[in-house]
């Protein structure tokens, strides 16, 4: 029987570091927008009684919300922070606080694409101790409908606002040949992009 080792497994055998029970352990935190949890069941499960069970109404996210609300101390942490003082237990869906060790957490990976969970995911890197999702949605008291806006308003999101304001306030003044060719002098905002 042969067996591939990668060149990275190779070098950490070389070099003698330890291969499992890496430290500090790693919690992989799961998230979801509201009313998406994941659920689980089989081809031959009743689909009602699948909706109306108590582990489907839950999650690990859901959980965290739920300690936000029982412990004062959970206010005070994002939920990246969180793993460092509890614990997650999955049957039922609670975290405890933690007794000793040491644990860090980390969101699983959002792409760009995915629209309102991505910006969902930049929002759990900053906001502490949400009880529900429309807390986390809130900036300086202001509920705000979409995680994009709240991450705009928070200054999380860099973009081309200001200038394509410029360039719509300059297109009302200028023709396209000036403005491509940077001729026109009336603002020096247009100079900036010349």
């Amino acid at each position: 029987m042969q067996r591939y080792i990668s060149p990275c497994e190779a070098m950490w055998r070389i070099y003698g570091f330890e291969i499992n029970y890496r430290k500090p352990a790693v919690e992989r935190l799961r998230f979801h927008l509201e009313n998406e949890q994941p659920v689980l069941y089989a081809d031959d499960d009743d689909l009602e009684e699948v909706i109306e069970e108590e582990k489907n109404l839950s999650s690990m996210f859901l959980a965290w919300m739920e300690a936000n609300m029982i412990h004062p101390v959970a206010k005070t942490l994002t939920y990246v922070q969180f793993p460092t003082m509890f614990v997650y237990e999955s049957s039922p869906p609670t975290w405890r606080p933690r007794k000793k060790g040491f644990s860090i957490g980390r969101l699983t990976f959002v792409p760009p694409a995915a629209g309102e969970l991505f910006y969902l995911s930049i929002l759990l890197h900053r906001v502490k101790g949400p009880e529900n999702y429309a807390q986390i949605r809130t900036v300086n008291g202001i509920e705000y409908p979409t995680f994009k806006e709240a991450c705009y308003k928070l200054g999380l999101l860099d973009d081309d606002r200001e200038f394509i304001s410029v360039l719509e306030e300059a297109a009302h003044w200028v023709t396209g040949n000036q403005l491509s060719h940077g001729s026109y002098d009336g603002t020096k905002k247009i100079k900036m992009f010349t």
